[in-house]
């Protein structure tokens, strides 16, 4: 009996191992397997499974991060946090809509959560949505009015719309916070 214990515990440890070499070894373009992650997901809870997809973004991994999140969500759909993490790599990937989804469900969640319509409205922004992304950085300066992105940003639009004494506010009052890309707008357009 005890022989066969620890054969198990090779096996589920060699398992283990085999298993965190493949995916120390993956590039940025990773994939892994649904059946995996469902085993992994029956296992932990939705809130390990959040860490681990928060380390594999940080560490560069994004469709594991994403699969991870995607699995937090299958298990808790009232988990913000995954919803708001999977935003910021959809957003990183280039996903714009995708990203705009989960940040919109992360505001109806969280009204109060300015650094979400900072970057919603920056995927309006780039999208070619300025209006959507104007009402996101006035909300987003609203709620913060220390938000240098979301000043930085509604500057930029302005500029677009032509309207360049705004623009030159906004752009001062995102220096004045620190903002160093609002300093060199202020230096060339607004003297």
């Amino acid at each position: 009996m005890r022989i066969l214990i620890v054969c198990l515990c090779f096996l589920y440890t060699f398992n283990a191992c085999s298993q965190q070499k493949s995916i120390a070894n993956e590039e940025n373009t990773d994939t892994i397997k649904d059946d995996v992650l469902l085993k992994d997901s029956v296992r932990l809870s939705p809130g390990k499974l959040y860490e681990q997809a928060k380390r594999a973004y940080e560490e560069g991994y994004y469709s594991k991060a994403v699969h991870l999140c995607d699995q937090v969500i299958s298990l808790d759909s009232s988990f913000t946090a995954a919803f708001y993490t999977r935003a910021l790599i959809k957003d990183d990937m280039g996903n714009l809509e995708e990203a705009i989804r989960d940040y919109t469900i992360v505001i109806q969640r969280n009204p109060k959560h300015s650094v979400a319509y900072v970057n919603r409205g920056g995927g309006y922004m780039v999208l070619g949505n300025y209006s959507a992304g104007l009402k996101d950085m006035d909300k987003a300066i609203e709620i913060n009015p220390n938000t240098k992105v979301g000043y930085f940003n509604r500057g930029n639009i302005y500029e677009l719309f032509g309207e360049s004494e705004k623009a030159c506010a906004d752009w001062q009052k995102a220096a004045d916070l620190g903002h160093q890309k609002a300093a060199i707008e202020v230096e060339k357009n607004c003297k």
